[in-house]
């Protein structure tokens, strides 16, 4: 294989143009590492030892001659010097071999030859070494066209895919919207399915009352001919007892005492302020002393209260809120279909009985507007600390309602996107505490397995006496 790095075909594409610098670049390198000379020492006729003598008496003279000074000038002395008595022993040397005999004039000679020729091979060392040097920078500059190569198919390849993902995400955002479409209108087909639903039931009751109606009339007064007769609704159930009004002070003194201060009360509620944000005609059912009725001014919401305790309506009367008193279901009755854009219980719906509260659903249902939203907060019965602590300690307390058990009556109701919100953590320092070791290691088998059984438990009962006491129903009215 020839030694020129010129005799390589330029390539046609970048990789080819990498391996043709690279095939130059190793050509060189193999050039110059068989091109390394190997001097064999030239032999010369030996010059006296006198001359050898002054030589070095000389070279040492100008060494002390020139030892003061920077060492940059020391060393450009020694140079110097060096220099001087090189070319003086060359001359020297010349005028000796002038008296030389033919016999060292041929080994003269000989020595002359060897020196050209290794100043030759030195030659050839050095244009090899200048080819290998001429060959590194187009290997350095073919490998970076390489590289940019590389990198802009990277980039491209990057840019198809990204183009791709974009597409599919595009598509399966389409899809998403198309599904979301079809989703509100399945729940706005199924709301009115539900609202249709309520109306025959109401309509289905007035029948049957207006029956039972007929059927009590007294024989002795027979309906005029012609005369169809008018369905009466009937009264509606009570909460569960009818109110004490003389003595419902007291129930103002039991809320001041076991469920908090007005402050206090308003620092809970003021989570439920975003989920009415932008609302009107808010009702506050079982508003009590008015907390959340001021907020909800204060917040620019138009909202009224009901309460069917006399003295909690002149607690917020006096406070400057509207506030109506009266039974509940009651009042919602005698309200216009889709009048009211919201409507907040906080511990209330626990003080109706079950067939109460699953008609007061109903028509919460047919009230309410679309677009409106429901809240109810109570006890949570699934903590039985809660159970034991708060919901028998009111003796107004009517049915304990699991959250479970509220969440579907809502979603029978009618209502939609029902999410439950668990309130009130029980505080962990008062909670069972586990049983801590510092170095399990120390603990054998038996004891490692009754910690672990003991610490389950204690979770266990923590899940069941010690979690929140409370809990919150929120769903909408599409």
């Amino acid at each position: 294989m020839s030694d020129d790095i010129t005799n390589v075909q330029e390539p046609a594409g970048p990789t080819a143009a990498r391996e043709a610098a690279e095939v130059r670049y190793n050509r060189a390198l193999a050039a110059v590492d068989r091109s390394v000379p190997k001097l064999d020492p030239v032999v010369l006729p030996r010059i006296g030892d006198d001359e050898l003598a002054a030589a070095r008496a000389e070279r040492l003279d100008a060494l002390r001659r020139s030892a003061g000074g920077s060492v940059i000038r020391r060393v450009l002395g020694g140079a110097k010097i060096t220099l001087q008595q090189g070319l003086g022993r060359l001359a020297r040397s010349v005028r000796k071999l002038a008296r030389l005999g033919a016999a060292d004039a041929a080994s003269v000679d000989a020595a002359m030859v060897q020196i050209n020729r290794h100043l030759q091979e030195l030659a050839q060392f050095h244009h090899n070494v200048v080819q290998y040097m001429q060959g590194v920078f187009p290997l350095v500059d073919a490998e970076r066209q390489y590289q940019s190569v590389i990198v802009s198919a990277l980039s491209a390849f990057v840019e198809e895919v990204n183009g791709v993902n974009a597409l599919r995400w595009e598509t399966l955002s389409a899809r998403e919207r198309r599904f979301t479409a079809a989703l509100d209108e399945v729940r706005t087909s199924v709301a009115n399915v539900q609202q249709t639903g309520a109306t025959l039931k109401r309509e289905l009751e007035r029948m049957l009352a207006a029956r039972s109606a007929a059927a009590a009339a007294p024989a002795s007064q027979p309906a005029a001919t012609g005369a169809v007769p008018l369905p009466q609704v009937p009264a509606a159930p009570a909460w569960t007892e009818a109110p004490d009004a003389v003595n419902a002070y007291r129930y103002v003194g039991f809320e001041d005492r076991f469920r908090g201060s007005q402050s206090d009360i308003l620092e809970r509620q003021a989570t439920y302020l975003p989920l009415f944000e932008g609302a009107s005609d808010v009702l506050d059912l079982g508003c009590g002393r008015g907390e959340f009725l001021a907020a909800l001014g204060a917040r620019g919401v138009g909202a009224r209260g009901l309460d069917i305790n006399h003295e909690m309506v002149e607690v917020c009367r006096s406070a400057g809120l509207r506030v109506d008193e009266g039974d509940a279901l009651a009042w919602l009755e005698r309200q216009a279909d889709g009048s009211l854009g919201g409507l907040f219980a906080a511990q209330v719906v626990e003080h109706f009985v079950p067939g109460y509260l699953t008609r007061l659903l109903d028509v919460a249902y047919l009230k309410l507007r679309p677009g409106s939203r429901l809240v109810l907060e109570t006890v949570n019965p699934a903590c039985w600390s809660a159970f034991f602590d708060s919901y028998i300690r009111d003796v107004t307390h009517a049915w304990p309602l699991h959250p479970e058990t509220l969440s579907y009556l809502v979603t029978a109701a009618g209502f939609q996107r029902v999410d439950v919100k668990f309130l009130s953590p029980y505080p962990p320092d008062d909670r069972m505490q586990r049983v801590t070791i510092a170095d399990e290691r120390m603990l054998s088998p038996a004891e490692a397995l009754l910690v672990e059984t003991f610490n389950a438990n204690v979770d266990r009962l923590n899940d069941q006496l010690f979690s929140h006491r409370d809990y919150a129903i929120v769903a909408d009215r599409l």
